[in-house]
């Protein structure tokens, strides 16, 4: 597209890596699908040529996978009072709009980002919110992604964080590591020790209230102004699904 240049903010989906629940692909090259093909056709693989199309299997994989789309339904069955609608649900045009992006990468992984923290982000970047804007939130996690402990690396949005931004009218945010909250697992360490009771998930939960997705898994977020820039991030309509892998690119006017 003449005059803009696109930005890939997707994380590919990546066969084992540093995950709590790591895909499992099985590459098939050419040649052994042709072979598998003619076995299972009872035929002499040459009459194929040797080969056929390649393929790809999975073992294992959830949509929370590589980059994603959550959806209300993730974080619990009442959004707003209603039914949490499923990803095929979200309406298309909450998934692109104005992106603003906020450097929280300062923060340690474990710590928490709270609601002062954003707003004074967002003052450094000379930036006021409107409704409807996609909020993206960089911790520095994804430098990290693919290696052993990479969803260990983010600090994580509190409720009181999500439930501002919910009150600007802000229907979807994202962030460059596996959860918005604190990586899972300092979460149930914590419960395990007896701290932090009832802050369990508290940022998904706080983003459910005000029925709003969070994409998770982004990158690239430093390559685009803090401001001034179009996000694109369709998930995959999965039937009754809690997320949707997603190809997400900002669009920035040269």
């Amino acid at each position: 597209m003449t005059g803009y240049r696109i930005i890939d903010l997707s994380l590919p989906i990546k066969n084992g890596g540093g995950f709590g629940k790591p895909a499992q692909i099985t590459y098939l090259d050419h040649r052994t699908r042709g072979k598998a093909l003619a076995e299972k056709l009872g035929i002499n693989p040459e009459m194929m040529g040797g080969r056929a199309n390649a393929m790809e299997e999975f073992t294992y994989l959830n949509c929370h996978t590589g980059t994603h789309f959550d959806a209300p339904w993730h974080y619990g069955e009442i959004a707003e009072g209603k039914p949490a609608m499923t990803i095929d649900q979200i309406p298309l045009e909450w998934c692109f709009g104005d992106g603003v992006w906020l450097d929280l990468s300062w923060k340690k992984p474990g710590e928490d980002i709270t609601d002062k923290e954003v707003q004074q982000a967002l003052k450094q970047v000379e930036y006021t919110l409107k409704p409807m804007d996609i909020v993206l939130i960089k911790t520095g996690a994804s430098a990290y992604y693919g290696q052993p402990g990479c969803d260990n690396m983010n600090a994580g949005m509190t409720r009181e964080a999500t439930l501002w931004l919910g009150d600007q009218g802000i229907r979807v945010v994202g962030i460059d590591a596996s959860c918005w909250d604190r990586p899972p697992e300092m979460q149930m360490a914590d419960l395990q020790q007896g701290l932090r009771p009832g802050k369990y998930m508290q940022g998904h939960r706080a983003a459910g209230e005000k029925g709003m997705c969070i994409i998770e898994w982004l990158t690239n977020l430093d390559l685009l102004p803090h401001f001034g820039f179009t996000v694109y991030a369709f998930p995959v309509k999965v039937e009754r699904g809690s997320a949707g892998w997603t190809r997400v690119v900002a669009l920035v006017k040269e």
